[in-house]
């Protein structure tokens, strides 16, 4: 409301044609920048013969049983909703995608009382690699994959482990984001 009340004094002080020309740059300039999560095109951080990747289940050395599903999961939504390579079967695929969910950390982080949190953190340790889908030699690999998220601690047992389902959710979008967005060489 404060923007047209403003605008409609900008066009009663310097004209109709220029409060227009404003309005129009305005909105190129809004569309222009945008905003949210986009995907684009590869860029030259692949060889063009590289066309697929199949995305191997991965590994996890972690008692937090479901993540490594949870990552393996994401990362194959992240490379289905992009444009740099299509999923295939691990026979046809020119790379393949290996992980592992290295370690998982949970620590209390605010205290009501020095033996009653209130929020903990809890922090992955991945790695992941890419192997060439003809040869199986190693082409990109990376050891230092790591996110923290905080969460509540519930009432019960069970919200807690709500919450922390939630962190470790949020943690296997981020990492299968930023995964898909070093193989594709997209920044």
């Amino acid at each position: 409301m404060r923007l047209s009340l403003h605008l409609y004094g900008a066009c009663q002080s310097v004209g109709r044609s220029r409060a227009l020309s404003f309005l129009v740059l305005t909105a190129t300039a809004l569309v222009a920048g945008g905003c949210g999560y986009s995907h684009q095109e590869r860029t030259a951080a692949l060889p063009e013969h590289i066309q697929s990747v199949y995305i191997e289940p991965w590994d996890n050395r972690s008692n937090e049983f479901l993540l490594s599903t949870w990552i393996t999961d994401e990362l194959r939504n992240e490379f289905l909703r992009g444009s740099a390579l299509s999923l295939a079967s691990r026979e046809e695929a020119d790379i393949i995608l290996e992980g592992e969910v290295v370690k998982v950390i949970t620590a209390g982080l605010s205290y009501i009382r020095y033996d009653r949190a209130v929020e903990r953190s809890i922090t992955v340790e991945c790695s992941a690699r890419i192997l060439d889908g003809k040869t199986g030699a190693v082409l990109w690999q990376t050891t230092n994959l790591i996110r923290e998220e905080n969460f509540f601690v519930g009432r019960t047992v069970q919200i807690t482990e709500g919450f922390k389902d939630e962190a470790l959710t949020k943690i296997s979008r981020y990492l299968a984001e930023t995964i898909y967005h070093r193989v594709a060489g997209i920044y």
